[in-house]
């Protein structure tokens, strides 16, 4: 007879064998590992439609108005500025003008000594004797036709050179006036005189310099009114369309820089400079205060109503040596497509070409989803 101890204990070890069988023969399933996202051409799709974490996108925005900034160098309006050469050779023997001095038209700016000068005197001098000369053979000539003692054809050639003495005397004349050169004597002397009234902005000779007209040096003197001044602007030729002649734009310059001074577009180049891409834009500024100076660098401002997307710098990224952005078609889904894109601020840009307003791009992952596309290929 088996005791009642024995039998239960027997039965608890029989429990724990069988529960260690069935523990052995039971088999642990892995867990299934998550879908990847899926890539077709230039489009990336997420499981379930669903934004990976971290994907934050932005909608391409057009402005109804923004500012575009493009840098100047003011210089003399030419229309108001002159530049001052001697017409003839000889030696300066007295400035009369100096650098900051107005001056009115006709105002000596230095007198000079030359022998063109009393050359072209001496001529008007011979021309002036023929005249004389001239004048008496004919009517000397008139009166002994008129008494049938010379024939006719003697009177008509006497006639003939006083009319080329006549001619060469107002030549010779005119070319000393011209300068305001005197012609009662030959003195060799010559004042040049302000074409123009202003101020004498520029000076490059000294007293005792020589001077040659057939020599193309800088000129003697640039005289220019500076309370008009040219501003040249460089515009990017993807920036020009807002600029037009008569329109208005701002300049701001670094010695005022609380200030802003009107100008009037003058004319726009006809031609883009191959090294930079820009055109020259001119704009003519008053100065009545005498505060912008010629040679000073300036912004200039226009605003104009925007007609391309502007986006977050950063959803822009690099490929190559492209621009590419990437366009949410729905969520989890993204397209990425290549864009021309110009700055447009500190913190974002122009896009160009391959937007549209209103569609949603990534903002900062846009690398992420490219790092997918590249990794699936």
């Amino acid at each position: 007879m088996i005791p009642p101890f024995s039998l239960s204990s027997r039965t608890l070890a029989c429990g724990v064998v069988l529960c260690a069988v069935l523990a052995g023969c039971a088999k642990h399933e892995p867990a299934a590992p998550e879908p990847a996202p899926a890539i077709s051409g230039a489009v990336v799709s997420f499981p379930g439609q669903k934004d990976p974490q971290g994907i934050r996108v932005a909608t391409a925005s057009v402005n109804a108005e923004r500012q575009l900034t493009v840098p100047g160098r003011l210089t003399w309006d030419e229309d108001r500025t002159v530049r001052v050469w001697a017409p003839y050779g000889g030696r300066i023997e007295r400035l009369r003008a100096t650098v900051g001095q107005p001056v009115k038209r006709g105002d000596a700016l230095a007198d000079l000594s030359s022998g063109d000068i009393g050359q072209a005197q001496a001529d008007y001098q011979k021309a002036e004797a023929d005249l004389r000369l001239s004048r008496s053979a004919t009517e000397r000539a008139r009166e002994l036709g008129g008494a049938g003692v010379i024939a006719l054809k003697e009177v008509q050639q006497a006639e003939a050179d006083l009319a080329r003495s006549q001619a060469e005397e107002a030549r010779t004349r005119a070319r000393l006036a011209q300068y305001g050169v005197g012609v009662k004597s030959v003195t060799q002397t010559f004042t040049l005189a302000a074409p123009l009234a202003g101020v004498v902005v520029e000076r490059n000779t000294n007293p005792g310099s020589e001077v040659r007209p057939d020599v193309q040096g800088p000129p003697l003197f640039v005289i220019s009114d500076p309370a008009s001044l040219w501003a040249t602007l460089d515009v990017d030729e993807t920036l020009l369309a807002p600029f037009k002649a008569g329109g208005r734009v701002e300049l701001q310059a670094a010695a005022w820089p609380d200030e802003r001074f009107s100008a009037t577009i003058v004319t726009v180049g006809e031609s883009v400079d191959p090294a930079s891409r820009t055109v020259k834009v001119r704009v003519r500024v008053p100065n009545p205060d005498r505060k912008l100076k010629a040679e000073m660098y300036v912004t200039a401002s226009i605003r104009h109503a925007a007609t391309q997307p502007q986006v977050p710098a950063d959803a822009v990224f690099l490929r190559g040596s492209q621009s590419y952005a990437f366009v949410q078609q729905a969520p989890g889904r993204y397209e990425r497509r290549e864009v021309q894109v110009r700055n447009a601020g500190p913190q974002s840009v122009l896009v160009l070409s391959g937007l549209k307003a209103d569609e949603r791009v990534v903002v900062g992952g846009g690398l992420y989803l490219n790092q997918l596309m590249d990794a699936a290929k």
